[in-house]
């Protein structure tokens, strides 16, 4: 009986000195290919795309509902590709191949069980639309006039959410945000992340000249889609019945998980941006 509360600190404390010396060496990293851009930034977007889909298809292995990976792998590579060199209608048009093709191979798969065919089939779109649309996004962001600058705010508005929210809970957490889909996230990490995530966008923009009113919504509503990012990959995590989205043998993000319990929240924002940016034209 006395051994548990003294197990839950040393392991509290393992899993933060894991994310902080993740964040250490992998901060540096991102900031780094991101400033050279080029071929290296799109080759990063590429890899982050099918490492984000194997994991979101490895998400339903439990239930046997795992989305097809040998439609869905070279297709979210051809969309992003598609997409950074503007060619927008090739990637709906692998989007409508995927759907076609899905159908055809898990009809054959599943001959007989119409609902469950058309379940994977439902997985394998979505798969491809969550990790393939965000990594198109993020690249095609960096190809923009100030791109650095633009993906700069973005890591900053999500980062600073995301850390401050994960102290802000830990020291002064006490009102559960959402028990049912996250019982660690509290209103009070929520708030104290709110005003981290839109001061660091706002320093990152300020640090590179281009802070004005125009960016404002972004400020204000950056910090909440980052949290509804993070509680959508966890209430999906709660549907699945998963601990953490990871393909076996593969972890190379030590104490964040796989690649989209880390970059949950990215997702979400990345695409809040790059609606902005094209609505708007600022970028």
């Amino acid at each position: 009986m006395t051994s548990t509360p003294q197990t839950a600190p040393k392991t509290d404390r393992s899993n933060l000195i894991a994310r902080f010396t993740t964040a250490v060496v992998a901060a540096p990293l991102v900031l780094l290919v991101t400033y050279l851009g080029g071929v290296l930034f799109l080759v990063t977007c590429l890899a982050f795309a099918a490492l984000a889909l194997l994991e979101f298809y490895a998400l339903g292995h439990g239930r046997h509902v795992q989305g097809n990976y040998i439609i869905g792998l070279p297709i979210v590579i051809g969309m992003v590709l598609a997409f950074t060199s503007g060619r927008y209608e090739l990637e709906l048009a692998m989007l409508g191949l995927a759907v076609v093709g899905a159908v055809i191979i898990e009809a054959i798969r599943h001959v007989g069980d119409g609902r469950f065919a058309l379940y994977r089939v439902g997985i394998t779109l979505a798969g491809l639309i969550y990790a393939g649309f965000p990594a198109a996004f993020l690249a095609d962001i960096r190809n923009l006039p100030n791109g650095m600058l633009w993906v700069y705010m973005i890591f900053s508005l999500t980062w600073g959410t995301d850390t401050l929210a994960y102290f802000g809970g830990r020291f002064w957490g006490k009102t559960p945000l959402a028990p049912r889909i996250s019982p660690k996230k509290t209103v009070e990490g929520a708030i104290v992340g709110y005003i981290g995530g839109a001061v660091a966008a706002g320093v990152a923009l300020l640090i590179g000249g281009q802070l004005s009113p125009v960016f404002i919504p972004l400020l204000v509503l950056g910090p909440p889609v980052a949290i509804l990012g993070d509680l959508f990959e966890s209430r999906m995590k709660r549907f699945f019945d998963v601990k953490d989205s990871h393909v076996a043998g593969i972890n190379i993000i030590p104490g964040h998980g796989g690649v989209l319990d880390r970059t949950d929240a990215l997702i979400w924002v990345v695409a809040l941006c790059w609606g902005y940016f094209r609505l708007t034209g600022i970028a």
